[in-house]
């Protein structure tokens, strides 16, 4: 799968820093110069709204500087030639301040703009300041013919006890698979299931992390719990934190309270919730997933809002974001993500590394 030519793309020129109240931002798109500007706000786009003329530097590369920083958490923006606009499909493009922030619960199954396409992934990538994470899929086929190392994204190995092959895992994560994923619910036994444990060694032998789907019945973190008091070397992911009820939530924080090697993930959690992980388990073991794109390209700005029926992503982050501050952001919403599944260092520097297109049909 090639590259789409002239596909736009935003990003920070120069790294993140706090301190600046002025940066620059790249834009490699298609839009027309001379009269290219950057309409911009900040925070979810908060008054005042401000505007900077690009400068070309190259055949489709421009760049604008931003004033007012200072402050704020993320930038909100859209460009235009004049008549025409390049607004990321309808749905604005999104630049968080002091950092490149990482999904780690991702999915995606095919290459266009369906639901669940690559294409679709990366229009919602843009609309929220996402530079990559971590994806999985049921059937690895369609990972396989999909460029994932272009958008950003690396694999996780779906696991499913007594079909999944040992040799295919050690397989997979010696090409470049960074972990393995479980589903107890989706397919159908416990995770504390013992048919588990030969892959679970593989985990401890080759250093990479488990993410397991957690909710009610055969994936209730009580079982999750079991499995990582079995392998107290190997990190063990809550996905969601528990998809149902409160008191599984509250259950799942406390498992984590006291067992080391199990980590809370935010799908599907409003912005309050994830900071009472925070308080309970610290900032190191809380990691940013949103399990897109399973609401499509609008799926961190969906309306109505998709998180816990009240809250869009785009929203919710702006105020976990600076409720957290600077140090515990960057934590959540970036580096334990990069840190647990030991994912390259180029995969969301500065914005979009040279090698890296992002951009795949």
């Amino acid at each position: 799968m090639q590259p789409v030519p002239g596909w736009p793309t935003l990003s920070w020129l120069e790294s993140a820093n706090s301190g600046s109240s002025r940066r620059r931002v790249v834009y490699r798109g298609s839009l027309p110069g001379p009269q290219l500007r950057l309409h911009y706000g900040f925070d979810g786009w908060q008054e005042p709204l401000r505007d900077a003329d690009f400068e070309f530097i190259e055949r489709g590369v421009a760049v604008a500087e931003v004033s007012g920083l200072a402050g704020h958490v993320s930038l909100e923006c859209a460009i235009t030639g004049g008549r025409e606009w390049d607004n990321n499909s309808g749905l604005d493009y999104r630049l968080w301040v002091d950092f490149d922030a990482l999904d780690s619960h991702l999915h995606v199954s095919g290459r266009g703009s369906g639901q669940l396409g690559l294409r679709s992934f990366l229009i919602a990538a843009d609309s929220a300041g996402i530079r990559g994470g971590v994806v999985s899929w049921p059937e690895h086929r369609f990972l396989d013919r999909l460029s994932l190392s272009e958008a950003g994204l690396r694999p996780l190995v779906w696991v499913r006890p007594g079909e999944t092959k040992r040799s295919e895992l050690r397989l997979r994560l010696a090409g470049g698979f960074v972990g393995i994923k479980l589903h107890p619910t989706g397919d159908d036994y416990r995770a504390d299931d013992p048919a588990l444990d030969p892959y679970i060694d593989i985990a401890a032998e080759m250093s990479v992390p488990v993410a397991c789907h957690s909710a009610p019945g055969d994936a209730d973190p009580d079982h999750i719990r079991r499995l990582a008091e079995r392998f107290p070397s190997v990190p063990v992911i809550l996905y969601h934190t528990y998809l149902g009820p409160r008191e599984g939530r509250v259950r799942a924080m406390h498992h984590a309270m006291e067992q080391p090697n199990l980590l809370l993930e935010t799908s599907w959690c409003g912005w309050r919730d994830v900071m009472a992980f925070v308080d309970h388990v610290g900032a190191d073991r809380v990691l940013f997933g949103s399990d897109a794109v399973a609401d499509g390209h609008s799926h961190y700005l969906r309306d109505p809002p998709n998180v816990e029926g009240r809250e869009t992503y785009n929203r919710g982050l702006v105020s976990l974001v600076r409720a957290l501050g600077p140090a515990d952001a960057r934590k959540i919403m970036s580096d334990n993500t990069r840190r647990v599944f030991a994912l390259d260092e180029n995969l969301a520097v500065n914005g979009l590394p040279e090698t890296r297109s992002r951009r795949a049909g």
